[in-house]
């Protein structure tokens, strides 16, 4: 009943709604840390408020932390989209999903900013529309909480178990909420993809914080699920015994993770998802799972297997092909054969770099004759390379399985891979007209150097050029000639 004020339920609500309220306003920054702050601040404001029994002003808490939390996704999907990471549509799909799962019958979902909320996210197909429902969660206004119901007088307690002696016939069982706080790989954070050389043992740590410990559990179990079930020995199972005092928890533990097998440059990298389980949950309702328990992990042998004999190229081509795999409707045979012949043109762009391979002022038709000849050697490439094949009306350089390739040549100035945008329309129309979504661009920048320039990472790139109402993925490799002697540096 509300007969008497809740200053802890007040103050613990209060100071995670301020908290939340900030982390919604910096969470479409590009900062790196924007997401991971409003995915914190939320799972502590769903802790504050979990004691919360039924009532009008509880029931605009209750929405203002289901909107919180699909907020959190579409924030992961913007960050995603930025990133280029693999399926960066997952995240808009999951909150779509999860959105249309609440009941709108509740009476929380009757809230009118919460209504709003759903009926935008319904209709959200385009990041830019981000900013609204950004500004529409900014302005939803709480009332104070100072006279709360709540399941249990006690706001110390961690929950109502059956089978207590409350006397009340409506004591109901409370929900445990086990939030992912981190990984860490060999003491490093855990990226959105993470590199893990086959057969070599890392160290993986978690750390996951536990707001209502059940009970009659005595463990926690955390492990690891994958699609192949013979994968889920390669990351470790994490078991914490029931800590001592009241919760919330936060749980540290570290193991071994091993890729047995490594996989072929043109698949998918290994993905795992991480469950939790208590021993006994008889007392409580369920367990909810929140924050980021999804670990992508690259497991293509690049030392056994290079792409380009150069080792820091490779580890750039495995970077570009998951930009790449985010990209909507691009079919995977032509990301695997726009792969490998990019690890001809990342050889050649190393090879540049190293041995001053084209001297400055290079023509095109050069350029042209010994991209073709040095592609050609190559075991995979060979007699699937065509020379000016026509497409849309016009002919193009070089094809490789129908990708087609744009060779360009600059002698004038010093320019880098966003510099030649002017090309795209030229090679996204070749594209189109092959029935593609992807080309490559191969620029020789030649002109007479007086400094060192050049980086084969910053030399290839990838951007997304719109075409109408197509867009076209075009892949630009920035090759360096002109280069004189290093010791001509040191002459001047």
């Amino acid at each position: 009943m509300k007969n008497e004020p809740k200053f802890e339920m007040f103050r613990r609500a209060f100071s995670s709604r301020i908290s939340l309220a900030a982390a919604v306003k910096n969470a479409l920054a590009p900062s790196p840390q924007a997401v991971e702050q409003l995915r914190d601040a939320w799972s502590t404001f769903e802790q504050a408020i979990a004691p919360m029994a039924k009532g009008n002003v509880e029931d605009q808490y209750r929405a203002y932390g289901a909107a919180s939390g699909l907020f959190v996704s579409l924030a992961e999907w913007k960050r995603a989209i930025r990133n280029a990471e693999p399926d960066a549509q997952r995240f808009l799909s999951a909150t779509k999903m999860r959105a249309s799962e609440i009941d709108r019958t509740a009476s929380f979902a009757q809230v009118e900013q919460l209504v709003s909320v759903l009926d935008r996210v319904n209709k959200l197909h385009d990041p830019v529309d981000l900013g609204d429902l950004q500004s529409l969660m900014g302005g939803w206004a709480l009332p104070l909480l100072m006279f709360a119901n709540v399941v249990e007088h006690d706001i110390g307690r961690v929950g109502i178990a059956v089978g207590s002696t409350d006397s009340s016939a409506a004591a109901k069982k409370l929900d445990t909420t086990v939030a992912f706080l981190k990984f860490d790989i060999d003491g490093q954070p855990a990226k959105h993809w993470n590199y893990l050389k086959p057969e070599t043992a890392y160290d993986l740590t978690i750390e996951v914080r536990v707001s209502n410990w059940p009970k009659r559990a005595k463990v926690l179990s955390l492990m690891p699920v994958t699609i192949d079930s013979r994968e889920r020995d390669w990351l470790p199972k994490f078991k914490f015994q029931k800590p001592d005092g009241t919760g919330p928890f936060t749980l540290t533990g570290t193991g071994r993770a091993v890729l047995e097998i490594a996989h072929s440059f043109g698949s998918r990298p290994y993905e795992f998802l991480y469950t939790a389980e208590f021993d006994d949950m008889t007392a409580y309702n369920d367990i909810q799972i929140v924050g980021h328990r999804r670990l992508v992990l690259e497991g293509s042998d690049i030392a056994t297997n290079p792409l380009t004999g150069f080792s820091n190229v490779d580890r750039h081509l495995l970077a570009i092909r998951n930009r790449l795999r985010s990209f909507p409707g691009l079919n995977q045979d032509d990301l695997a054969n726009a792969m490998t012949v990019l690890g001809g043109f990342g050889s050649i762009a190393a090879s540049a770099l190293r041995d001053a391979t084209f001297s400055a002022n290079t023509s095109e038709r050069e350029f042209q004759k010994e991209t073709t000849r040095l592609l050609r050697m190559r075991s995979e490439i060979g007699g699937d390379l065509h020379g000016h094949p026509e497409a849309a009306g016009g002919i193009t350089d070089l094809t490789f399985r129908d990708i087609p390739i744009e060779l360009k040549v600059e002698n004038n100035q010093v320019l880098y891979a966003k510099d030649f945008s002017k090309y795209f329309d030229q090679a996204a129309a070749y594209a189109l007209g092959l029935g593609k979504r992807l080309a490559l661009l191969s620029v020789l920048e030649s002109c007479a150097k007086s400094s060192p320039v050049g980086n084969v990472e910053e030399d290839i790139d990838v951007f997304l050029h719109r075409v109408g109402n197509s867009s076209v993925a075009i892949v630009v490799v920035v090759v360096r000639g002109g280069l004189p002697k290093p010791s001509f540096y040191s002459k001047r």
